[in-house]
């Protein structure tokens, strides 16, 4: 994968990341199904052209840069989602876009078939959106 691929890669994704950005009139129970395609879109990007996922998202040298971007444009999105009170405010969007990230950094690292993304996308979504903890505060 030659410097220009790298390049574009990041162009699509960014464009993708962009358009994951949840609608501020999204009802309050819409909001985890809306995080769950994200999750979901993101990772058929990446198991689309495996190699190239590699490559410029998971292997050294391109994968940092590649997750900064990531890891900025998530957290652009979450301000805003923050701003339009979808999610808490009392976490920084960016430490949030950091947890996002990591994860679908180590789910990346696995296709999985389209059944396989999809219960993923929705574990995801829950662990992101609920937490792990099952009780109440």
């Amino acid at each position: 994968m030659n410097h220009t691929d790298v390049i574009a890669f990041r162009e699509r994704l960014s464009a993708l990341v962009r358009s994951l950005q949840i609608a501020p009139q999204v009802a309050e129970n819409q909001v985890l199904d809306r995080m769950a395609l994200n999750f979901r879109k993101l990772l058929n990007f990446f198991a689309e052209d495996y190699a190239a996922t590699e490559q410029a998202f998971l292997l050294p040298p391109q994968a940092q840069e590649t997750q900064r971007l990531l890891c900025d444009l998530m957290a652009e999105n979450l301000i805003v989602s923050q701003q339009n009170k979808l999610f808490r405010e009392d976490i920084p969007a960016m430490l949030m876009a950091q947890c996002f990230t990591g994860i679908l950094v180590q789910l990346a690292q696995t296709r999985g078939d389209p059944k396989v993304r999809h219960e993923n996308s929705l574990a995801c979504a829950k662990l992101f959106c609920e937490g792990v903890w099952p009780g109440k505060c």
